[in-house]
């Protein structure tokens, strides 16, 4: 039997899609939600895990497992906590292609897809992130690949797509046991395959179990999650509207854009493919670009699976019976979603302007990506360096965050030998640090790690200790500025509530050096 030659542009847009990923992976600090990650993960056995899933978190434990196991293998740097995420990343470029294949899609507009996959920010950005919102992304995308198999080769579910219809099965428990939400895209396949199949409901029904199974194990964590209304709480403090705006763009130029605007050109492709879609439902026969271009009718089964499990969180959010919606949560209709802009683009019309409509995708995309790696202002909050400076020198110092001190925590990380400060406790001291977020005109995403979304707003020591203190310098980092206060008549020993003041010690953090 002759091997399947592997088509040379797909290898080369994987290949592109690898370096995206792999390019300064450990370049940026982890931000709060990484290093909830890495304190699970690295730390403790697996039953401490577990507990650490139940109440602090608020997705399955699977991908903590994933990472406990990889971390005892790999270590627990920074680069090793992403490379999972990476790594899936670069396998999702390829399964977009396949898809296409899948549906009946020439090899152009199947290159195409593995392309918006490959540069895609918001899918380059989750894929150097050790969280599980990549692996989500590249499990969703299987599913849908299964999910279309079974689609597009017809016959009888129980005879001729038994193995399909058991991939579909396993792949969306297994998606499921990684985040709760793609249990939307698992259940708008199902009923998909139930229009299609109305009097093949047993086998569809047994095909379910297994997420099921996996639902029902989940059912204990989930609800002790839920009982925790802070993880929850943070969420419902943006309105629907700021969310669902920035899933929007987050999805078309990543959460992390240079420039506000930039997604209005990605926006306007999407509907030109959208458009060029219903043209050829419209008038097939006159207006399909190419023979071996996909059928309308598959771009919208891509595009309505993708945007029906997107619906199904809002309607649930918008009829006030649950309301967690993140941009990044959506994470698992990404893929399906871009198949059917790659199909839309060349199911009608002149082939020049599907092509146009992708350069333009590609540089937008690619113009966003290499901002990220280049402007401090949109990365992840620069924690390795705050710590690097507050290290500095012989002088015994504390490190104060006056507002936000939650989210400072990965200091603990990047500072060696330091702790946080409980109330009713004393640190010698010869100089405090006061650390302040630098001013910044890129646009602010406060739904993410991004550096300009945390308002560390940094103030002097109160009285009386400020009188005993004299600022000796100010020290300007990219993202953040730390004033440096020295002890007139040396060393001091100083509390908590010495440092920060009254109506801001809810949340701070204060780290000193460890006893």
């Amino acid at each position: 039997m002759k091997a399947r030659r592997v088509d040379p542009v797909l290898a080369a847009v994987v290949a592109a899609g690898g370096v995206l990923r792999f390019w300064g992976l450990g370049g940026q600090s982890l931000w709060y939600d990484e290093w909830m990650t890495s304190e699970a993960a690295a730390r403790g056995t697996l039953p401490e895990l577990a507990r650490h899933v139940a109440h602090r978190e608020g997705t399955p434990p699977l991908y903590f497992g994933l990472v406990w196991m990889w971390v005892r293998l790999f270590g627990d740097s920074d680069v090793a906590l992403r490379s999972i995420s990476a790594l899936v990343g670069v396998a999702t470029v390829p399964v977009a292609y396949a898809i296409v294949r899948t549906l009946g899609g020439g090899r152009t507009v199947a290159r195409v897809a593995a392309l918006l996959v490959a540069v895609n920010p918001m899918l380059v950005w989750y894929a150097q992130e050790a969280r599980a919102y990549s692996l989500v992304a590249f499990l969703g995308a299987l599913s849908f690949l299964a999910f279309a198999r079974i689609w597009s080769a017809g016959g009888r579910l129980a005879v001729e797509r038994r193995p399909d219809l058991v991939a579909w099965a396993l792949l969306s428990a297994l998606v499921v046991a990684v985040h709760y939400f793609a249990l939307f895209l698992v259940v708008v396949e199902g009923v998909a395959l139930l229009v299609r199949w109305p009097g093949e409901w047993r086998s569809l029904l047994l095909a379910a179990v297994p997420s099921a199974v996996v639902l029902a194990l989940l059912a204990p964590v989930a609800a002790t999650q839920h009982s925790h209304e802070t993880n929850r709480r943070w969420i419902a403090g943006f309105s629907l509207d700021t969310r669902l705006g920035e899933a929007g763009r987050s999805s078309l130029v990543g959460p992390s854009s240079p420039d506000g605007r930039l997604w209005i050109a990605v926006a306007a492709v999407v509907a030109l493919a959208a458009l060029l879609a219903l043209v050829a439902v419209a008038a097939p026969a006159a207006t399909r670009s190419l023979s071996s271009s996909p059928s309308p009718a598959a771009a919208a089964l891509a595009g309505g699976v993708g945007a029906a499990a997107l619906v199904l969180p809002v309607v649930l959010a918008a009829t006030g019976v649950e309301d967690v919606v993140l941009g990044r949560y959506l994470v698992a209709s990404l893929v399906p979603l871009a198949v059917a802009v790659a199909m839309g683009l060349f199911a009608a019309g002149p082939r020049w302007l599907g092509g146009a409509g992708v350069a333009l995708v590609t540089v937008v995309s690619l113009s966003v990506v290499v901002a990220v790696q280049r402007d401090p202002d949109l990365q992840r909050p620069d924690w390795r360096q705050v710590a690097a400076v507050d290290e500095a020198g012989d002088a015994d110092r504390a490190l104060v965050v006056n507002v936000g001190g939650i989210i400072a925590r990965p200091l603990l990380r990047y500072l060696d030998d330091a702790r946080a400060m409980a109330g009713g406790e004393t640190a010698r001291v010869d100089e405090i640090d006061v650390l302040y977020v630098s001013p910044t005109s890129r646009p602010c995403d406060f739904l993410v790690g991004r550096a300009c979304g945390f308002l560390f707003l940094g103030s002097p020591p109160p009285e009386p200790l400020a009188s005993q203190l004299t600022l000796v310098e100010r020290i300007e980092l990219p993202q953040f500025a730390i004033e440096r206060y020295r002890a007139e008549d040396g060393p001091l020993r100083v509390s908590r509530d010495d440092l920060v003041a009254a109506d801001q010690r809810s949340g701070a953090l204060v780290l000193v050096p460890a006893d």
